[in-house]
């Protein structure tokens, strides 16, 4: 049995009259609460990051110690970003107020000025996510809607 020799060519063109055009709703307008809360956590996790790294450097005169603390700042500032990534496409936003709270709870610690401006930045991410629950519920459902589209095609 011989295979029969396809080339792009030889593919039958679809009549698009014949074909039911189903299309996938988009997605609820992200609200700008939402972009400026992502933008705080993202900038804060990266300013932290960079931080640690560059403080030791110019006061030090050295590489930064590695030690314990440093370490979990490091993560927990990791955290932040993948927070705020996932807080933009909508999902995890009652982790991202979690984050956003122990952060403002630990900046609030420092008691000096950045650490007060920082903390007052956290709160509003807090503030925002609260207020933009509509919107991430929304999301949910788009996200449902979507995925059994999928399903029926």
């Amino acid at each position: 049995m011989s295979r029969p020799d396809f080339t792009f060519g030889d593919l039958p063109e679809e009549d698009p009259d014949s074909i039911e055009q189903v299309r996938a709703p988009d997605p609820p307008r992200r609200p700008l609460i939402v972009e400026l809360a992502t933008a705080v956590l993202v900038v804060g996790g990266a300013f932290g990051i960079i931080q640690r790294i560059i403080n030791p450097l110019v006061v030090l005169n050295g590489p930064p110690a590695i030690d314990l603390i440093s370490v979990i700042s490091f993560a927990l500032d990791l955290l932040s970003i993948a927070a705020g990534f996932l807080l933009r496409r909508g999902r995890t936003w009652v982790l991202a107020a979690n984050v956003a709270a122990v952060f403002a709870f630990l900046h609030l610690t420092l008691q000096n000025l950045q650490g007060i401006v920082f903390a007052a930045l956290y709160l509003f991410v807090v503030v925002a996510t609260f207020l933009a629950r509509d919107w991430f519920r929304a999301m949910a459902d788009w996200r449902v809607t979507v995925a059994e589209d999928r399903l029926r095609r």
